[in-house]
């Protein structure tokens, strides 16, 4: 068995091409990351009389200095291992995004798989615990992390990293943050659940509470509480709710202590983000685009909801400019804003129907249940008796037929839209429906229930979650005393028998 520190004090060159220098990182669960010069770059002297050329000594700093991943014998020689480094890197191949470091090559030695990834010589975002002094660099932060799990999360399917933490966020050359350590990500709802498993399952410092919950789905929302921890700990030096995590996180809201230069509006954002219920905490996407215009919650202005509404009824635009120029966190409460996005939705008109998804995204965010019920339905599988679900579908482009079905569900395929980035966002909605803390809408959290169990059935075959989720249907149909429910959902449980 090779020890890497001795094959790099022995000179060789790893793999016939890289000179080891020194250990970056060998704290990680199944691989060592080295310093290497990639002697292949080395600038080469004028050949001499017989053709021969000569290298330069590699001191002269002509050479590139790349970041090898390197997985340890113990791990790499098995089979899974070895499977994994390949998967980490089929991961992020053709992901092409500024706030993500992608590995550039990879290959086996000596039965050691190894990844190369670009050097960053300024480090990770570990160096700035407790050193930040200004809201500015917090949003930057934010933007650019942020930025690099929207385009993971919108993937399809989507790919949740579950590893998010300060040291697997490395600043590059241009001063941008950017993600890096994909080795237990997930493409979820694909064909395979890459690496989630007990003992690469992430740190826990920075694991949300809803993974540490039997047979635990990855979810973004998941990242997004890391993100949370993340940040918390880059501003005070310690995580926010101890070594163990979200395990521990105590119900309601937690009074987290923030530096006294915080200003309330990224208090607010941190704060979001570390909501116990997944459902409540706002998406990358809106993260990224928060951290853009330095506000949270976002503020609409009258200028651009003029523009969308533009063919509305002259009064009902002219009330809803009103409410939408009004800071939400002082007066408007979110069922106005929601009556607005479903007044515009319901308009027949591509941009009205876009602007009424953009605002109930917006509450959705912020965790409001009825827009991410909306949005669920907007967004996957519709019944004939959903004649306002289609009508979105057709104004926003969505074709359905999916192919990608059971076969034994091939009626249902009519109703799903053809591309999978659709189901996936209605699966995540349904997930936050069917999670979250809401004692009020019973019949919802059925209805969402139930479909997952259809989609974890047929979409995504996954028995094991269709079955959680059909059971969990009828606790809330015996709830109700919905016979029919409870019916449909005992022949469901007999097809996965």
């Amino acid at each position: 068995m090779i020890h890497i520190s001795d094959f790099a004090k022995s000179g060789e060159l790893f793999d016939g091409r890289y000179q080891l220098l020194r250990p970056l990182s060998t704290a990680g669960g199944t691989a060592d990351v080295w310093l290497a010069l990639d002697v292949n770059t080395i600038d080469i002297e004028e050949s001499l009389g017989d053709g021969d050329e000569v290298v330069k000594d590699s001191t002269d700093g002509t050479g590139m200095k790349v970041a090898i991943k390197i997985y340890r014998p113990k791990n790499a020689l098995d089979i899974e291992g070895e499977q994994r480094f390949r998967d980490e890197y089929k991961i992020v191949y053709n992901c092409h995004h500024e706030n993500l470091l992608q590995p550039t090559h990879f290959s086996i030695f000596k039965g050691m798989p190894y990844l190369v990834m670009p050097f960053c010589s300024a480090g990770s975002s570990e160096k700035f615990i407790g050193q930040w002094t200004t809201d500015d660099e917090v949003w930057k932060y934010m933007h650019d992390v942020a930025s690099g799990l929207a385009y993971l999360h919108a993937n399809n399917p989507p790919i949740i990293h579950q590893d998010i933490k300060p040291g697997n966020v490395l600043i590059d050359d241009n001063e941008n943050f950017s993600i890096t350590d994909f080795g237990i990500s997930s493409k979820f709802g694909g064909s395979h659940q890459y690496y989630y498993d007990d003992e690469n399952a992430g740190t826990l410092a920075y694991m949300a509470p809803e993974r540490f919950a039997e047979e635990a789905a990855p979810l973004a929302e998941s990242d997004i509480w890391a993100l949370g921890a993340t940040v918390f700990e880059l501003l005070t030096g310690d995580v926010p709710f101890g070594e163990e995590g979200g395990m521990n996180q105590p119900d309601g809201e937690v009074n987290l202590q923030f530096p006294k230069f915080l200003g309330p509006e990224l208090q607010r954002l941190i704060k979001a983000c570390l909501d116990k219920d997944p459902a409540k905490r706002p998406t990358a996407e809106y993260l990224s685009e928060s951290a853009r215009v330095k506000q949270f919650p976002i503020k609409r202005h009258s200028g651009l909801i003029w523009k969308i509404l533009l063919g509305v009824v002259a009064c009902v635009a002219g009330v809803a400019i009103y409410l939408l120029t009004q800071a939400p966190e002082k007066t408007t409460p979110p069922e106005v804003f929601f009556k607005q996005a479903l007044a515009q939705i319901d308009y027949p008109e591509t941009d009205s129907v876009k602007a009424g998804v953009a605002l109930l995204d917006s509450l959705a965010g912020v965790g409001y249940l009825p827009a991410i019920r909306e949005l669920a339905l907007t967004y996957g599988w519709y019944g004939e008796t959903e004649p306002a679900s289609l009508k979105r579908k057709k104004y926003l482009g969505i074709q359905l037929g999916n192919p990608n079905v059971d076969e034994r569900a091939s009626n249902l395929a009519a109703y799903l839209p053809t591309l999978d980035s659709y189901n996936q966002k209605a699966i995540g909605y349904y997930n936050m429906i069917v999670t979250s803390t809401d004692s009020i809408h019973t019949d919802w959290k059925m209805d969402a229930a139930y479909r997952l169990g259809v989609y974890y059935l047929y979409y995504t075959p996954n028995p094991t979650l269709a079955r959680k989720s059909f059971l969990k249907c009828k606790e809330y149909a015996l709830e109700l005393k919905n016979q029919t429910m409870v019916e449909r959902v005992d022949i469901a449980l007999s097809e996965i028998q």
